[in-house]
C-alpha cells in the first residue's frame, strides 16, 4: 500500500526514477537537471531517502526498499526546494536584502548599517520597512522557524559586542513578532565578533561585519501535511 501510495506521488517528479536508475547503478546520474532550487531539494531529498529506505528493504527487498525511500526523500526535498523557490524570489525584492540558499535551507542578511545606527539596538525607520516587508513574506510562508543571528565587527571589547549583538537580534525578533510572526518560530542570538566576513582592518570590511542574518529553516513534516 505504502508503495503505491509514493508511485503515484513520484509519478509526478519525473527526477524519482531518474535519481533511482542513478543510484541502482551505483552512482548519482542526472548530473545534466536544472539546477533550481526544487530539483536540488528533490535530489538531496532522493538520496538521503535511499538510504532510508535501504532499512525497509531488509531481508531480500533491499531494492524495493531502495526505490520507496528515493520516491519518499525526492518527493519530500521537492517540496522543500520549491517552497525555497518562491520564498527566495519574494525576499530578494526587498531593499538591501542579500538571500542565499545553503543546503535545505535560506540564509538573508541585512546590513547592521542599514537597520541601527553605531552603537544602537533600536531599528531605524528604513529598518522598519524592509522587516514589515521581510514579516509578510514569512507570514505567507508560515512552515519554517526562523534563527535570527546579530554580528558585529571586533571594535569594542567582547562582552560589548556580545551584549549589542544580542540586543540587535532581539529587536528583530520583537519587531517580527509585533508583525504577525508567531514568537515560537524565532530564536534570536548574538554572535558578537566571532564571525568575521570581512577584514576589520578597514572600515568597508567592519561594515560588512557588521550584519544580521536570518536563517529561514523549513518545516519538512508540516510541508508534507499540507
Amino acid at each position: 500500500m505504502l508503495f503505491k501510495v509514493l508511485e503515484r506521488r513520484a509519478a509526478q517528479l519525473p527526477l524519482v526514477a531518474c535519481l533511482a536508475l542513478g543510484l541502482s547503478a551505483g552512482g548519482i546520474g542526472c548530473a545534466s537537471l536544472p539546477g533550481s532550487k526544487t530539483t536540488q531539494g528533490a535530489v538531496l531529498g532522493g538520496v538521503v531517502g535511499a538510504g532510508s529506505g535501504a532499512a525497509i528493504g531488509r531481508h531480500g527487498h533491499d531494492t524495493a526498499g531502495i526505490l520507496i525511500g528515493t520516491a519518499a526523500g525526492a518527493i519530500a526535498g521537492g517540496l522543500i526546494g520549491h517552497y525555497l523557490d518562491n520564498q527566495s524570489k519574494e525576499l530578494g525584492a526587498i531593499p538591501d536584502a542579500t538571500v542565499t540558499q545553503q543546503q535545505d535551507r535560506l540564509v538573508v542578511t541585512f546590513p547592521g548599517d542599514v537597520l541601527f545606527e553605531t552603537g544602537s539596538a533600536t531599528l531605524s525607520a528604513g529598518a522598519q520597512q524592509r522587516l514589515s516587508s521581510f514579516a509578510q513574506t514569512l507570514n505567507n510562508y508560515p512552515e519554517s522557524n526562523l534563527v535570527v543571528r546579530g554580528h558585529t565587527d571586533s571594535t569594542g571589547t567582547m562582552a560589548l559586542n556580545d551584549r549589542l549583538s544580542q540586543n540587535r537580534a532581539e529587536s528583530v525578533r520583537n519587531y517580527l513578532m509585533a508583525q504577525g510572526v508567531s514568537g515560537t518560530r524565532i530564536t534570536a542570538t548574538g554572535m558578537g565578533a566571532q564571525y568575521q566576513v570581512a577584514s576589520n582592518s578597514n572600515e568597508a570590511g567592519r561594515q560588512q561585519n557588521r550584519r544580521v542574518e536570518i536563517e529561514i529553516i523549513p518545516n519538512q513534516q508540516q510541508l508534507q501535511q499540507r
